[in-house]
């Protein structure tokens, strides 16, 4: 009781927080917006923080696609944009269960999820997406993060939709989380902006409930549509374009121009604008940010200081391959 009495002060205090922040975004728009690249792009990867969420549900429905989704944008953002692997909080599946909780996609049987994501021989902690871990995540997330800091929501796998409309996404052993209840819990999080991408199905019903001031909000789909696979590679495909976006190059390292603009910079709105154009499948996907001009001007690559502890060696930075279920990179 004490936990929900916390988090309802919590909610209380980011709406204040919202709309005096929209009181300054509006205030600075009506005078002169600032050109890019501004202050949210020369943040330090030091100020940035992401959640990546595969729910998974069981082991028959938690296709290995889904692994290969959180793999990818993980090794992005460490090696692409440099986030220290401590700014990265991973749910998914079972977690570092060794037991199998993976349906093979390209093979039959199943597979224990491999816990080390980027292939650097280490394995990178990972919790189990219960409902428990992820709004204990959400809790902890709201005494770290600052009006100085940002974050990165990342969720894939699966959207459900029951008899009577509603949807809710779908967690490990069977747990359910609707719309609503990730926006409480996203909600008691307090860092100047925060960037959604939603892969799910039905994650326009999602968006809905999370967007708000500070906010990027980012569907694979409409309320009432399906997400769906790759044709052609062991991923899904809205969420594979995007993420090729951000990083400027595929699975395999073959370089992809996203940057619009010639800035350098790839925004949020570019990536959107290019994963929607290169999706081949019978999905809506969405885009929705307050105030309208941040989807423009929010970048996940950022500038590195020189001294700073997450300072990505340049054996690390090379262009990056497919990896194996055990995390090596293939040739």
């Amino acid at each position: 009781m004490q936990s929900l009495y916390f988090i309802a002060y919590l909610y209380i205090v980011k709406t204040i927080r919202h709309l005096l922040l929209l009181t300054f975004l509006l205030g600075t728009q009506a005078s002169s917006p600032p050109p890019f690249p501004n202050e949210m792009d020369t943040l330090s990867a030091g100020n940035t923080y992401a959640v990546i969420v595969s729910g998974g549900c069981s082991p028959t429905f938690n296709h290995e696609r889904y692994w290969n989704d959180c793999a990818f944008i993980y090794r992005v953002l460490r090696h692409d944009c440099h986030l220290h692997q401590s700014h990265i909080t991973l749910l998914m599946a079972d977690g570092d269960d060794p037991a199998p909780d993976m349906l093979l996609d390209r093979a039959a049987g199943f597979a224990s999820s491999p816990t080390d994501l980027d292939g650097d021989g280490l394995s990178d902690l990972t919790l189990a997406a219960t409902r428990q871990n992820l709004a204990d995540t959400f809790c902890r997330l709201s005494s770290e993060l600052t009006a100085a800091d940002r974050l990165f929501l990342f969720i894939t796998d699966h959207g459900e939709r029951d008899s009577d409309g509603s949807v809710h996404l779908s967690l490990w052993g069977g747990g359910r989380l609707t719309p609503d209840e990730l926006a409480a819990m996203v909600s008691v999080c307090n860092p100047a902006t925060m960037s959604i991408l939603l892969g799910q199905c039905y994650a326009g019903a999602f968006a809905v409930e999370l967007q708000g001031e500070g906010r990027i909000v980012t569907a694979a789909c409409a309320a009432d549509q399906l997400s769906w696979a790759c044709k052609d590679r062991c991923h899904d495909e809205f969420v594979y374009h995007w993420t090729c976006a951000i990083a400027n190059h595929d699975e395999h390292g073959e370089y992809v121009n996203a940057d619009a603009d010639g800035n350098g910079l790839v925004s949020m709105a570019e990536a959107y604008d290019y994963a929607r154009q290169h999706d081949r499948r019978p999905e809506t996907p969405s885009l929705t940010c307050l105030p309208d001009v941040l989807a423009d001007r929010w970048s996940l690559e950022t500038i590195q200081t020189e001294n700073a502890i997450w300072q990505t060696s340049s054996s690390n930075l090379q262009s990056q391959a497919i990896y194996d279920l055990q995390g090596r990179k293939k040739q």
